[in-house]
């Protein structure tokens, strides 16, 4: 009988740890899975970086997919399946080469996804100085969208 109750306190415990990991949010997520190489280390000096800033990121993916729905399925199928004849950031691609698939449930990958779009997600010091240098002012240079999220810091 001993037995038996320390299997059912085993698989309660287990169960809850799982539920816990499961509903573990965007933030967390993008802290665990992506921060460390689309964060701020580096800066703007692209020779110190490992990716491009998930600001530019972001700016990039929402001039084409405005709406949430579109914006997380696009982000969730690329962090699936990253290809670059899909990409939007053929620079980054070309100076950083191309993201490896990120393992992670679809249903992180949303949350994820979702946190990008919904997040305060700063850009490093000096990136609205490079992005109004690169693409003008509200991001609308060189058909990188309309720059919505441009401002947002």
């Amino acid at each position: 009988m001993k037995f038996v109750k320390h299997c059912l306190l085993a698989v309660m415990f287990l169960s809850t740890a799982v539920w816990a990991a499961e509903e573990a949010n965007g933030e967390q997520l993008y802290k665990t899975y992506c921060d460390a190489c689309h964060g701020m280390a580096g800066g703007m000096d692209m020779s110190k970086r490992i990716a491009p800033p998930m600001a530019a990121v972001r700016m990039h993916y929402s001039g084409v997919h405005a709406d949430k729905r579109s914006f997380v399925a696009a982000i969730s199928h690329w962090l699936e399946k990253p290809d670059a004849s899909k990409a939007l950031m053929r620079g980054a691609i070309r100076r950083f080469k191309l993201m490896p698939p990120l393992f992670v449930s679809e249903a992180n990958a949303e949350l994820i996804a979702g946190y990008i779009y919904d997040g305060n997600i700063a850009g490093p010091a000096g990136f609205q100085e490079h992005m109004n240098e690169m693409h003008g002012k509200g991001g609308k240079g060189k058909g990188m969208g309309k720059g919505k999220m441009m401002g947002q810091q």
